[in-house]
């Protein structure tokens, strides 16, 4: 998780209160932050925040929630935006390559060095935490006193633009070169891939303020002599950036600065002013959030709790429920249940009544104690058990294992991290062969399993998608092959009771090799697939050993 390292000095000026560190490391935990180290001597605390709370990437973020809870402010912080006259035009051809952008100014900033690092770290953490490390949004700062409006976002060719990047060797570079050549270039090349057009901002005298999501050029330098700013996001995602810039606007305005609103003007589709600082309104359930929490709050002492965590609330004109506006630069209310979080924490964890069940405090689930009783079985069987990401890559997952298949029948992650993670498993067998993989060059024999979910999707349910249990092993040396795997499924099946009711029968499966593989059944259902794996896989994996495997449905034993 990010962390934050926050100066009690500063705290309090943004606070407004004299603050004991003893008391603060207990009032941090309570907001939602974890300690992650506390310096008594120089006065500092060093925290973790979740993600979905990007808004605590800097002590302004925190220094809110605190006044809350110190009941020095309540309800929603209130922002002046002032309406701007620069204006920037969209044009279509980015919708290519970049789609979405928004920008704000700011004006009258006189930054200590404190905040100048803040400024920095916040950066930082929006690019990971909200843009994927710049993917879904890129964030872009300037001097706005050194460019000309209005402004145009486009897209260009390659080589067709050239200008002086920031950090850079002082010479031109067009697109293609920055990238093949600069740094910020090759780390972030990967974004534009396959691209035939790449984003660009231009001012109205044809200068480049940046290339997104890369660098800026270098004309917009901030200096200690800069005092107004040039805010631009751009992205794949127009709620992602949207809230990026929210969150940087606000915490600007909590340094002393003035927030002015640009016109954004999309040739297809509407115009925008942004930064748009307008809460969002929600109706929940006092009902709902009271049974959740195990409370019996009124409505007035509810209004008060999110009150206390910055939230307005006010009585719905439907009986028994509240309307709930949520601050523009909080981006983690996605479902009702949301809510109940946010009263616990403004009525205070601490203060919730503490019931224990009758007979102890929790028993394993039933799943979870008929999947510990297998790993004994294979433990007992002389097999080491690995844990593996239920994320996987979809060419090793299906191209390594020589099985063909459409991306309509997978789960894809719509934008995951890495290409190393952009679906889920559907089996845990490649996810043991990748095992092998990275530690073929161990002391052989290897033999290891592994029992845990995959997903399938499956329309009738409700997420689209249903989860099951299942156990895989390999086997891996030069002597592996079926008797050895098939002495080992007796030996499950025989240990849970089943010997007499399954079967194996010979199947084609184009991972294994044709003749040495086998479908199991138990009373006549098919439960899982056995065999000696094929040679073209083991060469996608860079194996030199032959390999047996097994790989059971432990739903049906459920």
């Amino acid at each position: 998780m990010p962390t934050l390292e926050l100066k009690i000095e500063r705290l309090e000026k943004l606070v407004g209160k004299k603050l004991d560190i003893k008391d603060l490391e207990y009032d941090l935990q309570w907001i939602g932050l974890d300690l992650e180290d506390v310096n008594e001597e120089e006065q500092k605390i060093k925290v973790e925040y979740n993600p979905n709370r990007p808004d605590f990437s800097s002590p302004e973020g925190i220094a809110r929630a605190l006044k809350g809870y110190y009941e020095i402010e309540l309800g929603l912080p209130s922002f002046e935006i002032s309406p701007g006259e620069i204006v920037l035009n969209v044009d279509p051809s980015v919708n290519k390559v970049r789609p979405y952008i928004v920008c704000g100014i700011v004006r009258d900033i006189d930054l200590d060095e404190d905040e100048v690092a803040t400024l920095m770290t916040i950066q930082e953490h929006l690019h990971w935490a909200v843009g994927r490390d710049r993917k879904k949004v890129a964030i872009g700062v300037h001097d706005l006193d050194k460019i000309v409006p209005p402004y145009r976002y486009t897209a260009v060719k390659p080589d067709s633009v050239s200008f002086i990047p920031l950090h850079g060797d002082g010479y031109p570079m067009n697109l293609e070169e920055i990238l093949l050549l600069h740094e910020k270039g090759i780390e972030y090349a990967h974004i534009l891939e396959g691209k035939e057009v790449y984003p660009i901002i231009f001012d109205s005298n044809e200068e480049v303020l940046s290339f997104p999501p890369v660098i800026n050029g270098i004309i917009t330098t901030v200096t200690d002599d800069t005092k107004n700013l040039f805010l631009d996001l751009t992205g794949t995602d127009f709620k992602a950036i949207n809230l990026a810039l929210n969150i940087l606007a606000t915490t600007l305005a909590d340094m002393g600065a003035k927030i002015e609103s640009v016109k954004v003007n999309y040739e297809e589709g509407e115009n925008l002013i942004t930064p748009n600082l307008t809460p969002e309104r929600w109706e929940v359930g006092i009902k709902y959030i009271n049974d959740y929490i195990g409370l019996n709050l009124s409505s007035k002492e509810m209004i008060k709790c999110f009150n206390k965590v910055r939230l307005d609330a006010k009585q719905s004109s439907k009986k028994d429920y509240l309307n709930v506006w949520v601050p523009a630069f909080r981006g983690d209310f996605m479902h009702i249940v949301d809510f109940t979080e946010e009263c616990a924490i403004g009525f205070g964890y601490d203060k919730l009544p503490r019931t224990i069940r009758e007979g102890g405090i929790g028993e394993y689930h039933t799943i979870q104690s008929y999947s510990n009783k297998i790993r004994r079985i294979m433990i007992g069987a002389g097999y080491l058990e690995v844990l593996n990401f239920i994320l996987s890559n979809s060419e090793r997952h299906y191209d390594y294992m020589n099985i063909k298949y459409e991306k309509s029948n997978q789960v894809e992650i719509l934008n995951p991290v890495s290409k190393e993670y952009n679906t889920t498993r559907t089996s845990i067998l490649p996810k043991l062969m990748e095992t092998l993989l990275n530690n073929r060059s161990e002391e052989k024999p290897l033999r290891i399993f592994e029992v845990g979910d995959i997903i399938l999707l499956n329309a009738r349910e409700e997420t689209g998608a249903k989860r099951e249990v299942h156990l895989s092993a390999v086997a891996y040396h030069e002597n592996a092959n079926f008797t050895e795997i098939r002495s080992l499924s007796d030996f499950i099946m025989t240990s849970l009771g089943c010997y007499n009711d399954y079967e194996i029968k010979p199947e084609e499966n184009s991972t294994y090799i044709s003749g040495r593989y086998g479908g199991i059944y138990l009373k006549g259902k098919k439960i899982g697939e056995i065999g000696e794996i094929h040679p073209e896989v083991l060469l996608n994996f860079k194996l030199e050993f032959p390999v047996s495997a097994i790989e059971l449905n432990l739903q049906t034993f459920f």
